[in-house]
């Protein structure tokens, strides 16, 4: 082989070299792109199906709210590519917790049971001793508490937390709980309305948040409470399997805070 034909050939395998690289990378360019644009698509679908889903899902609490019964979801209007129900829980338990509440907020807490179709009371209320539980975090506001009798009489506690004085002449709560004595150890205070003065005639009681400070309520006994709501639990599935799921609590009437509250 002359030197000329062995440089030609040289310079034809780099040539094929160059190109095979540019041709690898052009691909990979190629498939990067490709990908990328498959995954924003695929995000952007699973988005979609997420919105989908969880619109499907209110719809169902919508619906039950208004039917007060369970809910197929794919039975209602335009949902019929939709699977699941919004179930209405009524389960009784010896405990609760409000929502968080802030200064001069109250909460209604039932102690009857109330029918919220006739929007009147049936039976009468379990006479036993129950742990009023609140404050979580510094400072700790203190407690007016209203117990509400058939015979339209009222009672009334004025609890502060423990070494403070927000409430001139308050009872001291127990701080901290006794163990077992709230719904969840985030309480910091604990005071406990006794069975007799509950009786069998209180229809609700009232707890209104005095001073600085936020706090839930948590409600504890040994017997079971009446049913203080409607719980909701909805859950929406789309035929790409994409599910969503939606929690509602909707309380009994809460009486307003200025029945109880002058201000002038």
């Amino acid at each position: 082989m002359t030197g000329d034909s062995y440089n030609s050939n040289m310079k034809k395998g780099q040539v094929l070299l160059i190109v095979v690289m540019l041709l690898a990378t052009a691909l990979t360019v190629a498939l990067t792109s490709t990908y990328q644009s498959v995954t924003e698509t695929q995000l952007t679908k699973l988005e979609e199906e997420n919105q989908k889903a969880l619109a499907a899902a209110e719809a169902g609490i919508e619906a039950a709210l208004n039917q007060k019964t369970t809910v197929n979801i794919g039975s209602l209007p335009n949902l019929s590519n939709f699977s699941g129900q919004a179930v209405i829980q009524t389960t009784e338990s010896n405990q609760f917790v409000t929502p968080l509440l802030q200064k001069d907020e109250q909460y209604t807490f039932y102690l009857s049971s109330y029918d919220p179709q006739t929007k009147n009371f049936s039976g009468n209320s379990t006479q036993q001793n129950i742990n009023v539980c609140f404050g979580s975090s510094t400072p700790n506001p203190a407690l007016e508490i209203t117990l509400i009798k058939s015979d339209y009489t009222v009672k009334r506690y004025v609890v502060n937390p423990r070494g403070n004085t927000i409430i001139q002449n308050g009872i001291p709560a127990t701080s901290p709980p006794p163990p077992g004595s709230c719904p969840d150890s985030s309480f910091n205070n604990q005071y406990q309305i006794v069975g007799t003065d509950i009786g069998t005639n209180t229809r609700f009681l009232i707890v209104r948040v005095i001073g600085n400070g936020a706090t839930r309520i948590g409600f504890k006994a040994t017997n079971p409470f009446p049913i203080q709501g409607s719980t909701i639990i909805s859950t929406a599935k789309t035929q790409a399997g994409v599910e969503k799921k939606v929690q509602l609590f909707q309380s009994y009437p809460q009486i307003p805070a200025e029945f109880f509250v002058t201000s002038f």
